[in-house]
């Protein structure tokens, strides 16, 4: 595990573009963090390290947006309102490993993500700092380079 701190906004948004700047396409991230943790400000940097050049918001109610960056798309769900068993609807299970995947509130979805996914655990720390715990496989520890 891999753990890394933010003290602000940018900081979070910059620690997502650091690691977008390395990513191959195939690439799932799974947040877990309560509401207002910097799940959305980190992928908005993420999409910025991968060359997207749109304004990245919540799927909260929309369930995914996509994002068309430089090489690749980014796919960004939300999966606060669906159940496990609905999820297949969403179309989910369809992208993975063919796009980058940021999944908001995965822990509802544990069992359904492949086992190469980047798990980010998001805590909140004292005003604005936020915590990022990164657990992921060796073979996606490229993502972290400089």
């Amino acid at each position: 595990m891999l753990s890394i701190a933010t003290h602000n906004l940018t900081e979070t948004q910059r620690l997502g573009e650091r690691i977008g700047r390395h990513l191959q396409g195939d690439e799932t991230f799974a947040l877990v963090s309560p509401l207002g943790g910097g799940k959305t400000s980190w992928t908005q940097g993420l999409a910025k390290g991968i060359g997207a050049s749109s304004r990245v918001t919540s799927p909260t109610f929309v369930l995914e947006r996509i994002y068309t960056g430089k090489k690749f798309f980014l796919h960004h769900f939300d999966m606060y309102r669906i159940e496990e068993k609905d999820v297949e609807s969403t179309g989910l299970l369809d992208i993975l490993g063919e796009a980058v995947v940021v999944v908001e509130w995965a822990d509802k979805i544990r069992g359904l993500l492949p086992s190469d996914t980047i798990w980010v655990t998001i805590k909140i720390g004292k005003g604005d700092e936020r915590i990022f715990e990164f657990s992921f496989p060796k073979e996606k520890k490229y993502v972290f380079e400089k």
